[in-house]
């Protein structure tokens, strides 16, 4: 009769724990789609592109020097008040005008240059945005897949305990436990039910921030699918990084521009043609007085006041800063580099170890709780020590997968192969 009422008792706890809660009807999100979402909500792509659009233009600004340049003009001048052996009268005139810059040593195409290079380098400012949101969303994910896991394995554990106690309590009823193991149980039992109300909160905030990342703001019911396995430490080529690739165009782009500024001492050779009317007045002008011209300049500074030097180390100024931005991003992600693959290495060690420390942890407990309900020499205490071991290593394993994950993350922003 005690065999069948531990066992109805056993069933009751077991239908109680199963009924505790309805299943939730949460939205349920991958990774990809996730990511997809942040990307076409983050406003920083859309900075980036606008500071590319800018670059581009000013590409074209940049290069429209080297072209001739078509104008047209027209002018009627009286002047009553002068001398009409200055004014001649008066002027009119219509004229079409062609102006070129025929040679200046390179200054307009190094101009050029130092566009086209900072608009590659605001191009990949938009890959390396993207890549940054992409490495938030992931980790936020991930961070999302560690709490829900927690959650599940904590609510299995409240479940078991309460299982724990109504067996405790059955073998009070029977004599063959003392009062005080009932309350060491149920001490047990409440504070896994504080860590399960504690692992749900947690829930709730990692769901609010990746909610956040991909546009959904306020109370978020998001249900991120179940991750298999675990990334591989992606590399250590650092040339595909966007960020050091935008800091070397940045580089050129000064150079260029250093090369133009040097430029300005050469001289400037300009053509200028024209055709059209031009006369004193109007019908005389435009009846008798058409015609064309043609014009060529030879231009070289000889004294400037120090503009021209001022300009020259300006430039040069600007290479050496970019030069040593250059340095310094190439520092970081040597610096964050390093950081990452020992931090992703001891994951998967610790992972490794806690499968074998499971294993042991769990045929300790399984041999404590039998010899306790054999009436055995062993006390509630050292069972429950041997449940919380299990639980310490089965709940270290999601901390140990986020690691490894959000390591092999960061590895992947740092080379740019996330972008």
């Amino acid at each position: 009769m005690r065999a069948l009422s531990l066992i109805r008792y056993l069933l009751t706890a077991a239908a109680t724990i199963g009924t505790l809660s309805a299943p939730a009807h949460a939205e349920t999100l991958t990774l990809d789609q996730a990511v997809q979402r942040a990307l076409a909500f983050a406003p920083t792509i859309s900075s980036a592109s606008a500071q590319s659009d800018l670059s581009t233009a000013m590409v074209r600004e940049a290069r429209a020097p080297l072209y001739p340049s078509l104008s047209v003009g027209s002018e009627y001048m009286q002047a009553p008040g002068y001398s009409v052996a200055i004014t001649n009268g008066g002027l009119s005139d219509a004229m079409l005008a062609l102006n070129y810059t025929a040679y200046d040593f390179g200054r307009r195409l190094a101009q050029a240059h130092a566009a086209l290079y900072q608009s590659e380098a605001d191009r990949y400012g938009i890959r390396a945005a993207r890549a940054q949101i992409v490495f938030d969303t992931t980790v936020a994910y991930y961070d999302v897949v560690r709490a829900q896991e927690i959650e599940r394995e904590l609510n299995t554990d409240d479940a078991r305990l309460k299982r724990y106690v109504a067996v405790v309590k059955e073998l009070r009823a029977s004599g063959r436990s003392i009062a005080n193991d009932v309350l060491k149980v149920e001490t047990a039992s409440n504070n896994a039910g504080l860590l399960l109300s504690s692992a749900s909160h947690n829930v709730e905030r990692a769901s609010a921030l990746l909610g956040a990342l991909t546009g959904q703001f306020g109370p978020s019911d998001i249900n991120v699918a179940e991750v298999n396995g675990l990334p591989a430490w992606p590399g250590d080529d650092l040339s595909h990084n966007p960020m050091l690739e935008a800091a070397q165009r940045t580089v050129a782009s000064a150079k260029a521009a250093a090369q133009a500024a040097e430029r300005e001492r050469y001289p400037t050779v300009k053509l200028a043609l024209t055709a059209g009317w031009q006369g004193i007045n109007p019908p005389h002008a435009f009846g008798h007085n058409a015609g064309a011209s043609y014009d060529g300049v030879v231009s070289m500074p000889i004294f400037d006041g120090g503009l021209i030097s001022a300009h020259i180390d300006e430039a040069r100024a600007r290479v050496a800063a970019a030069q040593a931005q250059m340095r310094q991003v190439e520092f970081e992600l040597h610096k964050q580099l390093a950081d990452a693959e020992p931090r992703y290495r001891q994951a998967r060690e610790q992972l490794a170890m806690l499968s074998d420390a499971e294993s042991t942890a769990q045929d300790n407990f399984a041999l404590t709780w039998t010899r306790f309900l054999g009436g055995g020499n062993v006390t509630l205490i050292e069972v429950l020590d041997a449940f919380q071991q299990v639980e310490q290593v089965r709940l270290a394993r999601p901390d140990q997968k986020f690691a490894t994950r959000q390591a092999a993350a960061q590895g992947t922003l740092v080379l740019g192969l996330n972008q």
